[in-house]
């Protein structure tokens, strides 16, 4: 790059950054990302000044590099946001573990101890995974039959465990 292109590339910096900054911001909701992201468009356009045609105005081309880099940080902070949650349903220590499946052993046990149509209900339709017309369909009972015993074995559930208890078999159960 020559001392021309040097200064046209420090106006065009000096001209455009705030804007684009705040074009950032009004994306990502990040100071410092909102920073980042304008700084990386800056570096693209430093390598690629030479190739850029001097015909087609600069300030478009900047919102477009600047809106495409911070939907691809939302992208990833989205992706992020998922393997976390992910992550954080699954106990990383070996004593977590050994909670967890003592919460699995106490939850089974209390569903084989619901009333026998009820468990087999809700066996059905949360362990099997089997929508309630099916699951009626293969007991021989109506869906608000099937809908009855769902509420009757919440309802003994929430009574026999913890919060905790009753938030692990929501997540591990109840969530289609």
């Amino acid at each position: 790059m020559n001392r021309d292109e040097g200064k046209t590339f420090e106006n065009l910096f000096k001209t455009h950054y705030k804007e684009l900054y705040v074009h950032a911001l009004s994306f990502v909701r990040d100071e410092e990302e909102a920073k980042d992201i304008v700084t990386d468009v800056y570096e693209y356009v430093w390598r690629h000044f030479n190739r850029l045609d001097s015909s087609v105005p600069l300030r478009p081309f900047l919102y477009t590099l600047v809106r495409s880099r911070s939907m691809d940080f939302l992208r990833k902070e989205k992706s992020k946001e998922k393997f976390l949650a992910y992550k954080s349903r699954f106990p990383e220590e070996e004593e977590e573990y050994q909670d967890y499946e003592e919460i699995i052993e106490k939850v089974m046990k209390l569903i084989e101890d619901l009333p026998p149509q009820t468990a087999n209900v809700f066996k059905k339709c949360f362990i099997e995974r089997k929508k309630y017309q099916e699951a009626g369909d293969e007991l021989g009972i109506s869906i608000n039959t099937i809908r009855w015993h769902i509420t009757k074995a919440i309802s003994i559930l929430r009574e026999k465990l913890s919060d905790m208890e009753f938030v692990m078999l929501y997540a591990f159960f109840l969530k289609k």
